[in-house]
């Protein structure tokens, strides 16, 4: 497992739950001052079916974004945390 550090030092890593589906962890404070925000065309911010999510210090993650292991088309903040779909 792979581990990077956002622009303040806090470590962040993804944990595959099946495939093509991974759980984002990061460790120090800078998840307190997440943004988050909704897909194009929503009316409203749905947590179930978000755009992107930016933690305090990166990193800003969004659909469309390339990451090591796949595009992502899918981000959601559940009650485990926030959980990134791939393609």
């Amino acid at each position: 497992m792979n581990s990077y550090k956002n622009r303040y030092g806090d470590e962040y890593w993804f944990v595959e739950m099946k495939p093509n589906q991974y759980l984002f962890h990061m460790s120090g404070d800078s998840m307190k001052y997440c943004r988050f925000g909704g897909r194009e065309m929503q009316e409203s911010v749905n947590m179930n079916d978000l755009g992107f999510f930016d933690p305090s210090g990166g990193p800003f993650i969004g659909i469309g974004e390339k990451l090591p292991f796949g595009t992502v088309n899918r981000i959601q903040n559940l009650e485990e945390g926030i959980v990134i779909t791939v393609e």
